[in-house]
């Protein structure tokens, strides 16, 4: 069965999209080594959906399926340029910006304040602290299963 969400597509966009002052042009997955997986113009994306543990990507040219646990991130970035791999601006502190999880609590590393939201893959928004100063964020209540953390203009995804 497959499940069209929209809602977080769009809910992703807006957070990682809406602090950005310019626009944001193309979608890239990351490999969990870091490297770029595959990298889309927004313009030939018309759908992302959720289906038995992939992701799949409604393109122009056709549908592309991968696994969500092979998926580390997704990020929406603007190149400045029409190369979808061309390397922008680099933030020093978002390219030092790691999460450490346990089985109670993520340990944010290269951040010691800002803003932090917690998502599930269903699009609701379980934590939220828009003046987190660093401390672990404590999990213990959520089930296990596959989420989605933000902090300040970073995104990542991690399994508890």
């Amino acid at each position: 069965m497959t499940r069209s969400f929209k809602p977080i597509l769009a809910l992703l966009m807006m957070m990682l999209c809406g602090a950005a002052a310019t626009a944001q042009s193309y979608m890239t997955f990351y490999n969990n080594d870091g490297s770029a997986k595959n990298s889309w113009s927004l313009l030939d994306v018309s759908k992302v959906t959720f289906d038995e543990g992939n992701i799949v990507v409604a393109l122009s040219t056709g549908n592309q399926t991968y696994a969500i646990n092979d998926v580390l991130s997704i990020k929406f970035t603007d190149t400045g340029s029409s190369d979808p791999t061309a390397i922008g601006r680099i933030d020093d502190d978002a390219a030092m910006l790691r999460i450490a999880t346990g089985e109670n609590s993520i340990r944010v590393i290269g951040a010691n304040q800002g803003q932090v939201a917690i998502w599930a893959v269903t699009g609701q928004q379980i934590y939220d602290n828009h003046d987190w100063r660093g401390e672990e964020i404590n999990i213990s209540h959520l089930e296990r299963g596959i989420y989605i953390i933000t902090i300040n203009n970073s995104t990542f995804k991690f399994k508890k």
